[in-house]
């Protein structure tokens, strides 16, 4: 969530100490003897700059788990060092707060920046998504592509299940949707699959069990390649023929397109939640749209926030207030929104408002952000490794201060299997044109319905691993 940067006097002292100090040497590709002292400093900075450090954990804990790390940092490999700050980070339950090395570029696929140790240097060239029925490959480089549309029962000879938990431990979230977001980077990683115990060592090859097409299992073992941004990704579905549903082919940051129905159906795709420099701001965006919606007389509204990762929530009011003004799409059945893992930050908060404001029905997968989380992250440079840490500053809370939810499940769940997304099909858009309103309209307040059961105990969908 990028809004205003932190101006509180403790955080401009933290990172005067921190500057201040001796400048820290590059990363050693060896073990990381000098780190000692790293978890404690960042469980330090948690308090002065964390808005809820303690939401999961005593502090207690944490100091515990930071005195624990830094007696362990001199016997660790590169690898298991750096993934043992990141698990210490991950226990803020704090997407936001994390290392500094996943980028969302684009708002496309997460990807991981490099760093100079063994592991950090190179990838597997394979692209693996989860679905609803396991962990598929969608991409590869020119040297695996035979491997295209396998399906990965085993990673370094562990149940695929449990290798995923494994990587999963590694990486800060809110919540296990966002996990499986950006698990696709991790599994690429060498490092993060050698500290996961998922191979020996972070130069050793990536040994999978797979199902092809027709399901016969078989092995593959991919040694770790050079990053080269010049490589030309294959992908899974490439040379099918069939058009890509909305959600894929709009383009960015934002678009519409009319579904040309009965009912005037408009399709919103919002991949992000800011302005573009030299652009049309999301302001003029909403302008536009609107101006459409009432000419058509547009009498049912999606909105796709699919891999949205979010930007500034200050920019969302223009839309929710479009939309309140207009009761023609304002209720149930007149209003959706779809949501998956890649919900997040500014997403989450857009989100909210349409919970809290609006009639919209949600569809999709639970979202990757928590309703009430915080954000603003600052960056923090660990002294003895030079690693820069991102540290949220302010808990934004787009619900009710008491709504205890990870997540914003769908009401209209719909987790796209690998045969939909290998067809181009968008099951979130098959739940929309199957919903029927219900004979007696809900009389909720929308403020009211995040406190549904349905909602306060949804769970994370079950994976068919």
């Amino acid at each position: 969530m990028t809004r205003f940067a932190p101006t509180l006097a403790s955080i401009a002292m933290l990172i005067a100490i921190a500057a201040g100090a001796a400048p820290a040497p590059p990363l050693p590709a060896t073990n990381p003897i000098s780190w000692s002292g790293d978890a404690r400093f960042f469980v330090a900075a948690l308090d002065s700059i964390h808005p809820k450090p303690y939401r999961e954990y005593r502090r207690a804990a944490w100091d515990s788990a930071a005195a624990d790390l830094d007696k362990r940092l001199p016997t660790l490999r590169y690898c298991d060092a750096v993934a043992a700050l990141s698990r210490l980070v991950g226990m803020l339950r704090d997407g936001h707060s994390r290392l500094d090395m996943l980028s969302l570029a684009g708002h496309g696929r997460p990807t991981l920046s490099m760093l100079p140790g063994p592991g950090f240097d190179a990838i597997y060239g394979i692209e693996a998504q989860v679905f609803a029925d396991g962990l598929w490959i969608v991409r590869a480089t020119p040297a695996h592509r035979d491997l295209l549309g396998s399906h990965i029962t085993a990673i370094g000879g562990r149940p695929v299940g449990d290798a995923v938990k494994a990587l999963a431990a590694l990486i800060p979230s809110d919540n296990p949707m966002w996990g499986y977001y950006v698990l696709p980077a991790f599994l690429q990683t060498p490092g993060f699959v050698a500290a996961a115990g998922l191979s020996p060592a972070p130069t050793s090859p990536l040994q999978l069990t797979l199902s092809d097409p027709g399901g016969t299992s078989h092995q593959a073992s991919l040694d770790p390649e050079p990053r080269d941004s010049t490589t030309r990704w294959a992908e899974a579905d490439a040379n099918l023929r069939a058009l890509l549903p909305l959600t894929r082919s709009l383009p960015g940051p934002f678009s519409f397109a009319d579904l040309n129905d009965s009912l005037e159906t408009v399709f919103v795709r919002l991949r992000e939640i800011g302005d573009q420099r030299g652009g049309e701001t999301l302001a003029q965006f909403d302008k536009r749209l609107f101006a459409h919606v009432d000419s058509i007389g547009c009498r049912r509204l999606i909105l796709d926030l699919r891999g949205n990762g979010g930007g500034n929530n200050y920019l969302n009011q223009p839309l929710v207030h479009g939309i309140i003004r207009r009761p023609r799409i304002d209720h149930t059945g007149g209003l959706f929104a779809v949501v998956d893992r890649g919900t997040f930050s500014a997403a989450v908060s857009l989100s909210c408002d349409l919970e809290r404001e609006t009639h919209a029905i949600f569809v999709g997968e639970p979202t990757g952000g928590a309703p009430n989380s915080p954000g603003d992250p600052t960056d923090v440079k660990l002294p003895k490794s030079g690693l820069i840490v991102r540290v949220s500053t302010v808990m934004w809370y787009g619900s009710d201060p008491r709504d205890p939810r990870a997540f914003i499940a769908p009401d209209l769940p719909a987790m796209p299997t690998y045969a939909d997304w290998f067809a181009h099909r968008d099951p979130a858009l098959a739940a929309i044109g199957g919903f029927r309103p219900p004979a007696v309209e809900d009389d909720t307040p929308p403020n009211e319905h995040w406190f549904s059961k349905k909602k306060i105990y949804a769970k994370v969908p079950e994976i068919a691993w």
